[in-house]
Order: C-alpha cells, then structure tokens, then sequence
C-alpha cells in the first residue's frame, strides 16, 4: 500500500499489475526505500524547524 501512495510502480512479481512496468521489481524496491527515506528526511526536518521555532518564540 505505501509503495502505491507515493507512485512507485510495484506488484507482486515482473508479470503482476501494472502491466507495462519500465523497471524491475528489485530496482523498484530499491527506489522505493530511496523514496521513503526521502519523505521521512522531510518529515524530521519539518518537526526540528517547528521544535527550533518553539523554543525561540518561548513556547516551550
């Protein structure tokens, strides 16, 4: 399911949906923890800037 919300085209197996797929299941599956780490990179960066943010308004 995470691989098809953040668009990487991936199924069971080579022959498996989506049909015409330009790439291979296992180069596939490495651009998708690629991806993932790329999300997750942005996602602590938004939360440290919010955190810094805090502090220097006296929020916490």
């Amino acid at each position: 399911m995470w691989s098809r919300a953040v668009g990487m085209p991936i199924g069971e197996t080579d022959k498996d949906k989506p049909e015409f797929q330009p790439i291979t299941q296992r180069d596939v599956k490495k651009a998708l923890a690629l991806r993932t780490f790329w999300i997750v990179l942005h996602v602590l960066t938004c939360v440290l800037i919010i955190a810094g943010n805090g502090r220097v308004l006296n929020f916490w």
